[in-house]
């Protein structure tokens, strides 16, 4: 991640088209890496490159119809099904763990592009970070099965062990430690590592403990063991006059129903569209770090109770959602921005408005984790970057913290094969 894999395909696509070996390439990347990276990257280093985001299908087949020796277009994933087949000579995907499913619609589109394409290249700066097995599917769009399997069957029978077992039906698998040495070598060929000879600030890691009072805890562990919860509201000395009772609605949702309990904002419908505060510790920790830090402060969040009460909260605060507000943001012109990893989390260039990262709540996904870390931690910081956590002890954000070193340890591994 920021090792400069944008700069190194175009710099291997100029090379390519004077070569005389590509005439039309296709780029597919998330909607606003789309929009506001590879065509800005190839005009900043001076390329000349006949490149052009594409909104629609009409738009690439006007491009593609342009005079002109060669043409990049560079198309969203969200549109992926528009995108025209049979006419490319390199397919480009960036961020292939979007298409690590085999089963999903895009990935069935992406085979569909990919069909006969000559040459193909894909992107990724966290391509383990959440799973082994998601390298499977990643693999096939290159080389259609000949590394790792034509099949995910063949996949599991190869790399895989049974995880969990339900009724008698497997219905989890995990890659077998004692396989992955195997499973490294087998598509080491299709691997190139970018490394980042580029002189980095260092990046520093600190928890911030928040201790919740003996009352909400007993709340939390009460509702961790029974997935019940009560909350009493103008009570007039009676408990239970005017308590609201929510329910965990399943044993699955009792986790995010625990990591919204951590940050202090629970959800009390179905629709997620109501919720009660039950403590506000983490937005007074926060309140604490903005006052004793001069400078933009990237705030991550998970859910949209988190995103209403820190704007209710800080008022200058502003959410990360145009190419108007990463201007704004990397001008310095806003103080604190609220962020949710799965909108900011690839492929921008965030590290010119602050070098702090705040996770107000964390998320199991490790790889929205390290992109989101990685906005700040680029080549163009000049200072040391932090990322803080907020931790509410002993509840789920330990957990979750613990979960995340892991993941990132696997991956951390495979960075070196």
């Amino acid at each position: 991640m920021g090792a400069g894999k944008t700069v190194s395909t175009l710099t291997a696509l100029t090379a390519l088209i004077a070569q005389g070996k590509i005439e039309t390439a296709l780029i597919i990347a998330p909607k606003r890496v789309a929009m506001s990276v590879w065509a800005q990257e190839a005009e900043k280093y001076d390329m000349g490159l006949n490149i052009k985001f594409c909104k629609t299908a009409l738009d690439v087949k006007l491009f593609l119809m342009t005079p002109a020796h060669h043409h990049i277009a560079v198309c969203s994933v969200t549109r992926i099904s528009e995108i025209p087949h049979g006419c490319w000579d390199c397919v480009i995907i960036d961020e292939s763990t979007l298409f690590k499913h085999k089963a999903s619609n895009r990935s069935k589109e992406a085979r569909r592009i990919c069909n006969k394409v000559p040459r193909r290249i894909e992107l990724s700066g966290t391509p383990v970070h959440n799973d082994l097995e998601g390298l499977w599917h990643q693999c096939f769009l290159l080389d259609a099965g000949k590394a790792l399997g034509k099949s995910l069957t063949a996949f599991r029978q190869t790399y895989c062990r049974e995880k969990y077992k339900v009724n008698g039906v497997v219905s989890v698998y995990e890659v077998a430690p004692e396989r992955v040495p195997a499973l490294m070598r087998d598509c080491k060929d299709l691997v190139y590592i970018v490394r980042n000879n580029a002189s980095l600030p260092p990046i520093l890691y600190k928890n911030i403990e928040i201790q919740l009072s003996k009352s909400v805890m007993r709340e939390y562990r009460a509702f961790e063991e029974t997935n019940v919860i009560q909350f009493v509201q103008d009570g007039n000395g009676n408990p239970y006059e005017s308590a609201k009772t929510l329910l965990a609605f399943c044993r699955a949702s009792l986790g995010a129903k625990l990591r919204q309990f951590a940050s202090g904002f629970i959800y009390a419908d179905k629709d997620n569209k109501v919720w009660e505060q039950v403590h506000t510790e983490k937005i007074s920790a926060l309140k604490d770090l903005v006052e004793g830090f001069d400078g933009g402060i990237l705030v991550a969040y998970q859910f949209r109770s988190e995103y209403e009460e820190l704007k209710k909260h800080f008022p200058e605060a502003r959410s990360i959602g145009t190419d108007r507000d990463i201007n704004d943001w990397n001008a310095g012109r806003i103080p604190i921005a609220l962020v949710h990893p799965a909108s900011v989390g690839h492929g921008l260039n965030l590290q010119f408005g602050g070098h702090v990262l705040v996770w107000f709540s964390l998320t199991y996904d490790a790889e929205l984790y390290a992109q989101l870390n990685k906005r700040l931690h680029r080549s163009g910081q000049n200072d040391t970057v932090s990322i803080v956590h907020l931790i509410a002890k002993g509840t789920i954000d330990e957990k979750v913290l613990k979960v995340l070193q892991q993941k990132e340890n696997v991956a951390s591994n495979f960075a070196t094969m």
